[in-house]
């Protein structure tokens, strides 16, 4: 277990685990680079299961992105309500912390929702679950492919690529950053 430290200097920040967060998105967009190439060759790229792997890939960009910002509001003493409300923002008014968040949430349990929402268009869910597609929908549909459809829009036109966030989510640690209290000597 590591505890996220971040350092601040006239240059920039001292950031690890930001670096590895970088590299881990950059070789997940090694295969979505080669899987849009292929979605756009493909006369049936749905059938060819090319959507559902891209979607794949996507979700688990979203989880790494998701254990970054926990590890780095925690590590910086940031309650959650906090760090979700800080920009910057997505055009529908979530901050992109929030619907990062729910995405990987999304990723991670939609198999759980599904029976429920399949029976009753969602009316059954609760809690966290209800929370999340809320969430979602401020944002993009929830249908097929979700993930990708809330990748294309936080990334607002460019390539599909997870590490085109990465200077979203910098924006967003320095917010972070400036809200934590600092340490006081005694």
């Amino acid at each position: 277990m590591s505890i996220t430290t971040i350092i601040k200097s006239d240059d920039g920040y001292a950031d690890g685990d930001f670096s590895l967060l970088g590299r881990h998105l950059r070789l997940l967009d090694l295969e979505l680079t080669r899987l849009n190439a292929a979605i756009a060759a493909s006369q049936d790229p749905e059938t060819d299961g090319l959507c559902d792997s891209a979607e794949y890939f996507i979700g688990h960009g979203f989880v790494a992105i998701q254990r970054y910002i926990t590890a780095t509001r925690t590590g910086l003493g940031i309650r959650m309500a906090e760090a979700f409300d800080a920009p910057p923002m997505t055009k529908s008014g979530l901050s992109l912390a929030t619907a990062i968040n729910a995405g990987a949430n999304y990723w991670k349990h939609m198999e759980e929702w599904i029976e429920t929402i399949n029976k009753s268009d969602y009316a059954d869910l609760r809690g966290s679950a209800l929370k999340t597609l809320k969430q979602i929908e401020a944002i993009t549909p929830w249908a097929e492919y979700t993930c990708s459809n809330l990748l294309a829009v936080l990334l607002e036109g460019q390539a599909p690529e997870l590490s085109h966030l990465l200077p979203k989510i910098e924006e967003w640690r320095d917010n972070v950053f400036a809200r934590r209290t600092p340490l006081r000597n005694s």
